[in-house]
């Protein structure tokens, strides 16, 4: 009995290191430091420097490295991206991208060596070869405060939200060629396209609604009067559900991405974690991670039953998220 209960206690444990064995990456927009996560203590394992407000950030393809932006913020205009590994979390490059300022919106083109950044200060977005350290593609957005972008499914189309101007754009990512830029709510900032390509949403902060397009067409389809700040959209693995974060009211909300119905609060400034600003799912879709800005916090929900797990600390500010299988050592 005792060997068949070892047995059972060292298969259980085994598969919660095999699900947890992994690494949350966590940008530190106030404090100017990424902090590196080890999922399966929960702790801390290493805090770095990197550029200023260093908001938002992504993983390459292979998940071994992280490209974290420096925007802006008081004082100061990011003309940089720093490059992370993540096995060891030292930065092993810093990729200069002036005349290029204020990067925030950033994501990687499918397996190359590229990624795509909106640089709001001047109006544009880039495209930068990580390997090379150079910026190679530019287009201007001539719009104000070209802050976030989402990319479709194949990588070959930008979406970008220009919060000052009330507007997105639609960017071809392989000629870096501005397809047309539509109207969209007031203050356009979160931006999120469905797995299967068909539906973009983008959360409106003055509005505080959500409209929905149809990426074929770009007819706007639907909107949702949410009536709060919907500062982050994030699809789940599946695309069957869609995580909206209240900025103001300190809560994650889940809807169904077919029925629009609202089907869970979660209510993340009671554990402590307010002001809510980022969001990233899990892999398998079984945890939703929230970043706590004020609180310099994350959030680990349990998408079974959206209930608070775990929850993490980071530094002031904890904004971009990451999810990465390769573990940081701590040495």
């Amino acid at each position: 009995m005792k060997i068949v209960f070892a047995c059972l206690l060292a298969s259980l444990f085994a598969g919660v290191g095999a699900s947890n064995a992994s690494t949350l990456i966590v940008g530190n927009k106030y404090e100017g430091t990424v902090s590196f996560i080890d999922l399966e203590n929960g702790q801390e394992i290493k805090r770095r420097e990197t550029g200023g407000a260093p908001h938002e950030m992504i993983l390459s393809p292979d998940k071994s490295k992280a490209v974290v932006v420096s925007y802006l913020e008081d004082g100061y205009v990011g003309e940089e991206l720093n490059v992370f590994d993540v096995a060891t979390g030292r930065r092993i490059s810093v990729i200069k991208i002036s005349p290029h300022m204020g990067p925030h919106g950033i994501a990687w083109l499918g397996e190359s060596n590229n990624v795509i950044v909106t640089t709001e200060e001047t109006n544009d977005v880039i495209k930068v070869d990580v390997s090379s350290g150079k910026v190679i593609g530019s287009v201007s957005t001539d719009q104000i405060g070209s802050h976030l972008l989402a990319l479709s499914p194949d990588s070959k189309t930008a979406y970008v939200t220009s919060r000052g101007s009330d507007t997105f754009s639609v960017i071809d990512t392989e000629s870096m060629n501005l397809k047309t830029t539509l109207p969209a709510g007031e203050g356009p900032e979160a931006v999120w396209v469905s797995p299967d390509g068909k539906e973009l949403w983008i959360g409106n902060n003055q509005s505080e609604n959500i409209f929905i397009y149809d990426t074929g067409s770009l007819k706007r389809k639907e909107t949702l009067d949410v009536g709060y700040l919907p500062i982050r959209i994030r699809f789940n693995p599946d695309g069957k559900l869609v995580a909206v974060a209240d900025l103001q009211g300190h809560r994650i909300l889940i809807y169904d991405a077919a029925t629009r119905k609202e089907i869970k609060a979660i209510d993340v400034g009671a554990v402590g974690a307010r002001e809510p600003a980022s969001l990233l799912f899990s892999p398998d879709g079984k945890f939703l991670f929230a970043g706590s800005q004020r609180d310099g916090k994350v959030v680990e929900i349990d998408t079974e039953d959206w209930s608070v797990g775990r929850i993490f600390r980071a530094g002031q500010g904890a904004d971009g998220l990451e999810w990465s299988p390769v573990k940081t050592k701590p040495q």
